[in-house]
């Protein structure tokens, strides 16, 4: 699935990918397997040598710290 996210920003492939790479790394190899099998991670192009390790941990954090930021310019609390 190649088509981009409501937030125009990231691929479903991508998330998946980030997602069967965390599962790797953090050592739930069967589930890593299930995962990337159901997803088709390997028919993706996604070059694996370019995506840091704890590419996942690190994109959710930065999205979180732009949501708290956001919400101080804004007024809003985050939810």
């Amino acid at each position: 699935n190649r088509t981009r996210t409501m937030a125009g920003f990231v691929t479903a492939d991508e998330i998946n990918y980030l997602v069967y790479r965390y599962l790797q790394e953090s050592g739930f190899s069967h589930a890593a397997f299930a995962f990337g099998n159901e997803t088709r991670v390997a028919e993706s192009r996604i070059d694996g040598s370019q995506v840091p390790a704890g590419a996942l941990i690190s994109f959710l954090q930065r999205g979180l710290a732009y949501i708290e930021i956001e919400s101080s310019f804004t007024g809003q609390p985050s939810s």
